[in-house]
């Protein structure tokens, strides 16, 4: 289950302001924004007429909206998107609240400067030279080129001034939002880490008893195994001992045997000795009487 992570709210932004004695808005956060956003477009505008030489197509990026025609227009709008979305950025991650409005105070804040300083240059030797300079930071300076907003070049960039002001202005607000959330969530820093180490450390412990209680169980089965083979070593034992003590029972039984064998081999003996005997008395008589019969 997702654990609920604590966010701190644009409301809260503004009370925390509050109770530090500062206002709703930030104007030198509104003039870093500017700045900012200005530096970004003549970075932005110098790469991006290179791209385009580089493909061949001779498009200047610091004429008027009606000059540029569609193509050149695109590019400067989205030029425009990425400059004033950096700045409003900072000026609403500096403020750290209200970004929408310091957002809005970038996209006014450098019109207004690059109108003034226009007007105020016309007044000079060279306002041609002054006014074509400010051109350069992407904002017309002449009424005259305002009355060109109706083109695709003039709509595309004040669509992409507002619409990338604003966004920046909220992004950087909300990045207060990711930090304090970050900060709160105890799968982010440093008691993530301890968690993290702590866990790896538990996983260490749990891998290092598991091994031991594999080792402890393998001497288990050895022992297990040895008791095994002396169980059959001393049944073999006394099986042999078993057929040792029927073998000599068995050769006592067949002396036992020879001996019976031998006696009445004797009896026969004595049978045979008696009945020679007897066969000799008989010789004996047969003797005596042929010798009577020869007296007469």
């Amino acid at each position: 289950m997702r654990s609920r992570t604590m966010r701190e709210t644009a409301r809260e932004r503004r009370e925390l302001a509050a109770d530090a004695g500062f206002g709703g808005f930030s104007i030198t956060s509104v003039l870093a924004g500017v700045l900012v956003a200005y530096g970004a477009f003549a970075i932005l505008a110098g790469l991006a007429a290179a791209a385009l030489d580089a493909f061949g197509a001779d498009t200047d990026l610091s004429t008027d909206w009606e000059t540029l025609g569609t193509a050149g227009g695109l590019v400067v709008a989205a030029v425009l998107f990425l400059a004033y979305l950096f700045g409003g950025y900072v000026a609403g991650r500096m403020a750290r609240r209200n970004g929408l409005l310091h957002g809005a105070g970038v996209l006014i804040l450098g019109i207004v400067v690059v109108t003034a300083v226009a007007a105020l240059a016309r007044s000079s030797a060279d306002p041609d030279t002054i006014a074509s300079n400010l051109r350069s930071l992407g904002i017309p300076t002449t009424a005259d080129e305002y009355g060109q907003a109706g083109t695709v070049a003039g709509i595309a960039s004040l669509v992409a001034l507002i619409v990338g002001s604003l966004l920046g202005g909220v992004l950087g607000e909300r990045w207060h939002a990711r930090l304090f959330a970050r900060a709160v969530d105890p799968n982010v820093g440093a008691q993530a880490a301890a968690a993290r180490e702590a866990e790896e450390a538990r996983s260490q412990a749990n891998l290092a008893l598991a091994r031991s209680e594999g080792r402890v169980r393998a001497h288990e089965l050895e022992r297990d195994r040895e008791r095994t083979r002396t169980s059959e070593q001393e049944r073999a034992l006394e099986e042999e001992r078993d057929r040792r003590t029927e073998l000599e029972h068995s050769r006592s039984e067949v002396s036992d045997g020879h001996r019976l064998t031998d006696a009445e081999l004797e009896e026969q003996d004595r049978q045979r000795d008696g009945a020679a005997r007897h066969d000799g008395n008989d010789h004996g008589d047969e003797r005596g009487i042929r010798r009577i019969v020869r007296r007469r």
